[in-house]
């Protein structure tokens, strides 16, 4: 699987990036590069999470049983 990142930099000056999803062995490399990326624009980093239409439908399990379903 390929791991894209798009960056943009929007007329605020806010650096605008959005991934896909990222693999377990890229990911540690890919927090290394926005954290290197905050400190060197000074900044501070708010994550936004996107909608994901397999967590919609998921079962909430607490202690073995189903408490929930979201829709």
């Amino acid at each position: 699987m390929a791991t894209e990142m798009q960056v943009e930099i929007l007329e605020d000056g806010t650096i605008s990036v959005t991934t896909g999803d990222i693999e377990d062995t890229k990911h540690v490399s890919a927090d290394n590069l926005l954290d290197e990326l905050e400190q060197m624009s000074g900044g501070r980093r708010e994550r936004q999470r996107r909608e994901n239409p397999f967590w919609k439908k998921r079962a909430v399990l607490k202690g073995g049983r189903i408490v929930k379903t979201k829709q």
